[in-house]
């Protein structure tokens, strides 16, 4: 129960994080929304005052205005963000203005009194309309007299401002969703990287663990075949003298033979035994990997593999006898897994500074879930096998500092790979 609880933490674990970084972000992004219609909302009321403001001002302003009158609106009115005042005449002329536009205005179009036209200029909102100024003095710079042809003329303006406060409304709202967004990949980044942390620290228990297990098997199995060796060597010695005394094909001889049989195949489990259970440290020389894998192949079977050496180094540090060891045993398999009339491919190169051991046969490959189990000792799909032969190889492999795994070929057969590095 223990391994399936694990995972299933470490993933909830993972999409509770992931889904409280996507409603932080999701919070956001409303928000920003939110604050941007509110910007707009906000641009268009203080504009309208802003202008309403400008108009009262005009009002009291002779015509035509100057622009020294213009500039004192212009200074008055910058806290709010007044950046550009301009007054036209009927003939859509401008007849004074301040400040800089942010385009340029050439005429305005006649068009009937009414509400403000308000438009988007880059960054500034431009918004013109009508305001009544006063006739101008008489002669002297006596005010107007009242009369017919004395009432206020009508003169267009343009203003434009820039949202000051809207503007940094958005940009905050802006600022925090970066901000969320930025804290949501760093809770993402932390869930991944404790889902990692996790992972590797449940597979190091888990080598501990089989390493642990495979130790006490060993010291089990180097007891075993040592109180073994010698009866069995025993019997198997007196068996032999009595079948050479019983004639051939008697029936007593027959069965001397089968105990002189099963005495050497239970002789050849105690040496596998001792070969799992064998400890301490290696001795790595300076060895040639071709003429290593070319002797093994002809020691298991001479003539029977197809052994290729292309990149091959001619040299590299091993312990020969326990790699002797170990590749025997692969490709004894090999040898035992192919039919007849095929020869399997052993091939030494190397791979990226690595050592690497090849060995392919021809026979119906690897059940799925078996590419790891085969390493297990006393795992064997042959009813004749110790099931210790790949956990030696794996032993010695490791032992080394190297790995071996196995697999199916795609054009079929299963495929061992020993990696050794430098």
């Amino acid at each position: 129960m223990k391994r399936q609880v694990g995972p299933w933490v470490r993933w909830a674990w993972l999409a509770t994080t992931i889904a409280m970084g996507a409603v932080l972000v999701a919070t956001a992004w409303v928000s920003r929304d939110r604050a941007i219609a509110a910007a707009t909302t906000l641009n268009r009321g203080q504009s309208l005052v802003l202008f309403e403001a400008i108009r009262q001002q005009a009002r009291a302003m002779p015509a035509p205005p100057g622009t020294a009158a213009l500039d004192s609106l212009l200074r008055q009115h910058s806290a709010a963000g007044l950046r550009y005042l301009a007054f036209f005449d009927s003939a859509g002329t401008v007849v004074a203005q301040s400040g800089a536009p942010a385009a340029p205005i050439t005429r305005l179009a006649r068009r009937p009194p009414g509400p403000p036209v308000m438009e988007q200029v880059d960054s500034r909102v431009r918004l013109w309309g009508f305001a009544g100024m006063a006739p101008p003095p008489e002669e002297g710079g006596r005010p107007p007299s009242p009369g017919v042809g004395q009432r206020p003329r009508r003169f267009a303006f343009v203003m434009e401002f820039e949202p000051l406060v809207a503007e940094r409304l958005a940009g905050e709202a802006t600022n925090t969703l970066v901000l969320s967004l930025l804290v949501a990949a760093a809770l993402i980044a932390a869930a991944v990287g404790f889902w990692r942390l996790t992972v590797l620290q449940e597979q190091t228990e888990h080598r501990l663990e089989q390493q642990r297990r495979l130790g006490a098997l060993g010291e089990m199995s180097a007891v075993l075949a040592h109180e073994l060796r010698n009866p069995l060597a025993s019997l198997k010695g007196h068996a032999q003298l009595l079948a050479e005394r019983l004639d051939a094909g008697s029936p007593a001889r027959t069965k001397a033979d089968l105990v002189v049989s099963e005495a050497q195949r239970l002789e050849a489990l105690t040496t596998d035994l001792l070969d799992f259970a064998r400890s301490g440290p290696i001795d790595r020389r300076v060895t040639d990997p071709v003429a290593l894998l070319t002797s093994c192949a002809e020691e298991v079977a001479r003539g029977g593999f197809a052994v290729r050496a292309e990149g091959s180094p001619s040299s590299w540090s091993l312990d020969e006898g326990r790699m002797r060891q170990a590749l025997t045993n692969v490709l004894r398999n090999a040898r035992q897994a192919s039919p007849a009339g095929t020869r399997p491919e052993a091939v030494v190169g190397r791979d990226d500074g690595t050592l690497v051991f090849t060995v392919h046969d021809y026979g119906a490959g690897l059940a799925p879930g078996d590419e790891q189990r085969i390493f297990n000792p006393f795992f064997t799909t042959r009813t004749t096998g110790t099931g210790l032969g790949l956990a030696v190889a794996m032993r010695v492999a490791e032992m080394h500092g190297g790995t071996i795994t196995a697999g199916n070929h795609p054009d079929g057969g299963a495929v061992f790979r020993i990696a050794i590095p430098k």
